[in-house]
């Protein structure tokens, strides 16, 4: 019987450049083949003139990058998102627990949030990381930090001393049928996160951990993900679920 073909080409890859040694530095961190040659791989990284970018070689795909200087870091609700994160501590902990490509922990950022933004595909952190090199400067109190980790252990294992006033988290919504499709430049984000099936668990393990209020991003008309919402903020398309916790710690 006639073996079938493997497709043997890699899943992702870095695309170096002739002099310039960030290709193979984020290679060996991800470990990842460094080629010079761009249909290399599935999915390609490439450090273009406007930042770090994942590629879809071959495909009618718009390269993902991450970038906070633009108007794309308006998006939809944030003017919501930051009524329902206020609170009245000045400096205010904020831990993000599903940065994504960013937007709505760079917007609490910029309002004075002290943020850590946590994602766990390692190379959507990376883009994260390249945007923040390219960021401005943010005024006052306002600060980002972004982490590669699992949001369930990072939990898990905060001291007290450092569980924040907020904990906001944006569960990516499974798609419903062919009217449900993402946007082109967010198809690839999906690709490597996948639906995520964490969000109760992750609200239930954020109530235990914040000493303010959990807000948590929802569809317009989807259940919410948890009982008992305390203030319900409904824009067109979102609208943001707060839940209030007693003081903490």
């Amino acid at each position: 019987m006639r073996a079938e073909a493997v497709d043997a080409t890699p899943a992702v890859a870095v695309r170096a450049i002739a002099g310039d040694e960030r290709p193979a530095q984020l290679a060996q961190r991800l470990q990842l083949s460094l080629t010079s040659l761009p249909q290399a791989a599935r999915l390609l990284f490439s450090f273009g003139p406007q930042g770090l970018e994942l590629q879809a070689p071959g495909r009618r795909l718009k390269p993902l990058r991450v970038d906070f200087t633009g108007p794309g870091v308006e998006r939809v609700g944030s003017q919501l998102l930051l009524r329902a994160a206020r609170v009245k501590t000045r400096p205010a902990r904020l831990l993000d627990l599903t940065a994504g490509l960013g937007a709505d922990a760079w917007r609490l950022a910029q309002a004075g949030f002290i943020v850590t933004a946590i994602e766990r595909q390692p190379l959507v952190h990376a883009l994260l990381e390249d945007a923040l090199t390219r960021a401005p400067r943010l005024a006052g109190t306002g600060s980002l930090q972004v982490v590669c980790a699992d949001a369930r252990s990072a939990l898990r294992n905060l001291e007290p001393s450092a569980w924040p006033e907020v904990v906001y988290l944006d569960p990516m919504f499974p798609e419903q049928g062919r009217t449900a499709l993402p946007r082109r430049e967010l198809q690839l984000l999906r690709e490597l996160t996948g639906d995520d099936d964490n969000g109760v668990e992750l609200a239930t393990l954020a109530r235990m951990r914040s000493t303010r209020r959990v807000v948590v991003k929802r569809p317009l008309h989807a259940p919410p993900l948890l009982p008992s919402v305390d203030v319900c903020l409904k824009g067109r398309a979102v609208r943001f679920d707060v839940y209030l916790v007693a003081a903490g710690p």
